[in-house]
């Protein structure tokens, strides 16, 4: 029995979602191209357990989407999920973001699978999957070529989705590659994946978690009017 909160702030979808024992109670998210996620976080999280009548001090845990991802995102959903679960004395559960996306899609394809965000610096990030979700090549950071993938493309059909499929198309043509489109990270896929957790105490450690950034940040510069 557990009802948890659950953040994703990998993308540009801000989303937070509440279930209990499993169930998705609700999901509160919106997608925004200026990455709005420090004004609309907390305020969704406000929002979303009033209008289901429930208080922050009777969450029994905090789900985070950790990463890749947008490296503001990420940052401001750590800090969040840190101070619900310093100020309520309540347990953080963690969660690979290619991985929750790829448990979302497991049911809707019986091959290989390969989640993949848009890095913003001329790369994806990406994971391969098999059917039975077995990682067999984890969450990297990648430069895209025509040969991308091919050591499994060559022998199973590959399902790319996520923010990164448009740079994916432009370099694979690979006639096992299947692709699609307007995928992207959301907490309602975290649900599942927190459930199971929760219930084999498998927590972070508050004091040195910190999100799966896989590159160091490079800052960009404003544009000048």
């Amino acid at each position: 029995m557990a009802l948890i909160l659950s953040i994703d702030t990998a993308s540009k979808n801000c989303s937070v979602s509440l279930a209990k024992d499993g169930l998705l109670i609700d999901t509160i998210e919106e997608v925004k191209d200026s990455f709005l996620h420090g004004q609309k976080l907390h305020v969704f999280c406000e929002k979303l357990l009033k209008e289901s009548n429930f208080k922050f001090s009777e969450i029994d845990a905090y789900s985070l989407s950790i990463g890749p991802g947008s490296y503001t995102g990420l940052r401001i959903g750590a800090a969040a999920i840190k101070g619900f679960s310093l100020v309520f004395n309540k347990p953080v559960i963690t969660i690979p973001t290619l991985n929750s996306m790829a448990y979302y899609q497991k049911s809707n394809w019986d091959n290989f699978l390969c989640p993949v965000l848009d890095s913003r610096q001329g790369e994806i990030y990406a994971a391969v999957f098999d059917q039975s979700l077995n990682c067999l090549e984890s969450s990297h950071p990648h430069i895209l070529s025509s040969s991308s993938f091919s050591n499994f493309l060559n022998n199973q059909k590959v399902l790319f989705f996520g923010t990164g499929i448009s740079k994916v198309k432009d370099f694979i043509s690979h006639k096992n590659a299947h692709f699609l489109d307007n995928f992207l990270p959301s907490s309602k896929y975290l649900i599942d994946i927190s459930e199971s957790m929760y219930h084999k105490k498998d927590f972070a450690d508050l004091a040195s978690f910190e999100p799966l950034y896989l590159k160091e940040f490079i800052p960009t510069r404003s544009k000048k009017c």
